[in-house]
């Protein structure tokens, strides 16, 4: 969903611009908006600076993801969001993500959470889980790939 925001009408009251400008991002993030299109207009480029001082703001800042400015009209800036970081930053509950191995022994797919936080510290993270079909000890390995993503191996756990 994108949202557009034209200041035009409004360009000489500057309370009226900061009111704009505070719905625009409220409305966004209410509507979980992808992207909100500012339009200071071209102007002399006053308006411009002080959206961008506006969204520049910390308190601001917190709530989107990256402004990008039209290249092919200078007129125009988008705010864009990214909703997965913000739900981290307003620890909000994360959905848990889960990943399946085979287990080493009995080769049963087996469940089991991934721990970001742990990934997060160190590129691996180690642990022992118990196979809810035979019982078996698995070391599991696992591992954050470059683009996010994480493997798990499944070994024996007996040696531990």
């Amino acid at each position: 969903m994108k949202i557009k925001l034209d200041l035009h009408p409004i360009y000489n009251d500057s309370r009226e611009i900061e009111a704009s400008l505070l719905k625009g991002i409220e409305d966004a993030v209410t509507k979980r908006a992808t992207e909100l299109e500012i339009i200071p207009g071209k102007g002399s480029g006053a308006l411009k600076k002080t959206v961008v001082r506006f969204l520049e703001r910390p308190e601001i800042r917190a709530q989107y993801h990256r402004i990008e400015k039209d290249g092919d009209n200078w007129g125009r800036l988008f705010v864009h969001f990214r909703w997965a970081r913000l739900q981290e930053k307003k620890h909000e509950p994360i959905p848990e993500e889960r990943i399946d191995y085979k287990c080493f022994c009995c080769d049963a797919a087996v469940s089991t959470r991934v721990d970001r936080e742990a990934l997060d510290e160190g590129p691996t993270e180690v642990r022992i889980e118990e196979c809810p079909s035979c019982g078996s000890p698995n070391k599991l390995t696992f591992q954050l790939k470059k683009r996010g993503d994480v493997s798990v191996r499944a070994v024996s756990g007996y040696e531990e």
